[in-house]
């Protein structure tokens, strides 16, 4: 049902403050807690061979309300506040990205769409093999992942990184002594539309 509802009617505006450079991830960042509300953390990473010009993930919430009419994107660029990541070799993958950490009206949320920016356009992503759903439960922390997306091949992840983020996370002071209970979420081979890796994939497959 949340799927049906996203795609169908949240997903138009979601594109379009992308589009106009309207990101809420800043308005929803955990500053104060607020035992009424509950916070979820992870990353955001863009693997990249060459020069990581910025990946975001769209989420959004059953109940519209619960994010104030704003759309809500996490990008693998830092905002204020937040720990910048960077992998240079000989550790690998190389590339750039972010911690999150957002304090949420309880209830339950959708990953549904990411994009790879190209400096003049964005490109997006088909729609997900699977529901990304995940709940915000009132006084918790919970991790959500790694939100890794792979420039070269054009796919994203969304994987069980706890042991490496943590370290970040922690340095957040809100959570460093912070109790955070690791509920990862598993997706992979999330293409871009019209992906090459995936053509290719596909080409060696039927060999």
């Amino acid at each position: 049902m949340l799927r049906a509802l996203a795609c169908a009617v949240l997903l138009p505006a979601l594109l379009s403050a992308c589009v106009t450079g309207r990101n809420s991830a800043p308005a929803f960042t955990y500053t104060t807690p607020d035992l009424a509300k509950g916070v979820v953390v992870g990353t955001v990473f863009e693997s990249s061979v060459f020069e990581a010009h910025g990946a975001s993930f769209g989420i959004v919430s059953s109940d519209p309300a619960a994010l104030e009419g704003k759309s809500l994107w996490l990008s693998s660029h830092a905002p204020a506040g937040q720990v910048a990541l960077q992998n240079v070799l000989p550790k690998v993958p190389t590339g750039k990205g972010s911690t999150f950490a957002l304090q949420l009206t309880p209830g339950r949320y959708s990953v549904i769409i990411w994009l790879l920016d190209y400096g003049f356009r964005s490109r997006y992503s088909e729609s997900s093999p699977k529901p990304i759903e995940f709940d915000v439960v009132a006084g918790k922390v919970i991790y959500l992942g790694r939100l890794d997306a792979n420039r070269s091949l054009e796919v994203a992840a969304i994987h069980d990184n706890f042991e490496e983020d943590i370290a970040y996370l922690k340095k957040n002071p809100l959570l460093a002594n912070a109790s955070i209970e690791n509920k990862a979420l598993e997706v992979r081979e999330w293409w871009l539309q019209d992906a090459l890796g995936k053509e290719i994939q596909e080409r060696n497959r039927a060999k």
